[in-house]
């Protein structure tokens, strides 16, 4: 067993060093690195992960580009929202990562936005299986659009309660959104006649997205029920109607 071990160690820790940097970096830096890590392994025997493991997680991080504290942080907080959500450790490091390219997070922000995650899976009937997946389908539209990982927990989470899986949630945000801020020309000409400017909502709220997705409901707010859903269908199609 002893040498099954050490033999998966050795594999693992010479899978990393491949990953690691590019061909400038020095040897030095990359042992470091690997030691960092393999300091982290340890830690995390302790609930169970087993070292290799740990190593195996980090050499994805180093593949997908992470590198010194973002790959520390990387690891980390991937062992954490996989541990948190019983999930596998590929998928809570494509969603960590996710949210360190797509929200610019690290550190402490990316650790406090795993806390917000786990809390959203217990109060709402959102699962971080559920987030997991959808975020990294849309986050850089969220973010493009300055909405934040807090945004987009709250819209998948309503759409989750209106019956539409996070999965479709995620689709239906980036199909959705994109005809928010650029609407057709029909679609402005049919709610400039029931007394809404969509262009005056958009301009309004440049920059701030759950600014304009709460003052297009507000406007809706004032339509009879048959008149808001013919709004509804306007301008998301038949497809993203729901």
């Amino acid at each position: 067993v002893a040498g099954t071990t050490s033999r998966e160690l050795e594999t693992a820790a010479v899978n990393f060093k491949k990953v690691y940097g590019d061909a400038c970096t020095p040897p030095a830096e990359m042992q470091a690195k690997l030691d960092a890590v393999k300091e982290l392994a340890k830690e995390y025997t302790k609930y169970g992960i087993a070292v290799k493991d740990t190593i195996g997680l980090a050499a994805e991080a180093a593949a997908a580009g992470a590198q010194n504290q973002e790959l520390l942080d990387a690891t980390t907080q991937a062992t954490r929202l996989a541990t948190l959500g019983q999930m596998e450790q590929n998928d809570a490091l494509k969603t960590t990562i996710s949210l360190q390219n797509a929200f610019k997070l690290s550190g402490d922000e990316l650790a406090k936005s795993v806390n917000f995650l786990n809390m959203v899976e217990n109060q709402t009937v959102v699962t971080l299986q559920d987030l997991s997946g959808a975020i990294p389908r849309v986050a850089p539209v969220i973010k493009g659009l300055g909405g934040d990982v807090e945004d987009l927990a709250a819209f998948l989470a309503a759409m989750q309660e209106g019956g539409v899986s996070a999965a479709q949630g995620a689709q239906a945000l980036k199909s959705g959104l994109a005809s928010l801020i650029n609407p057709t020309d029909k679609a402005k000409e049919k709610l400039q006649g029931m007394g809404i400017s969509l262009d005056t909502i958009i301009q309004a709220n440049r920059g701030d997205l759950m600014g304009t997705v709460q003052a297009l409901a507000d406007a809706f707010d004032t339509l009879d029920q048959f008149s808001r859903q013919q709004a509804i269908e306007e301008i998301f199609g038949k497809f993203q109607y729901a």
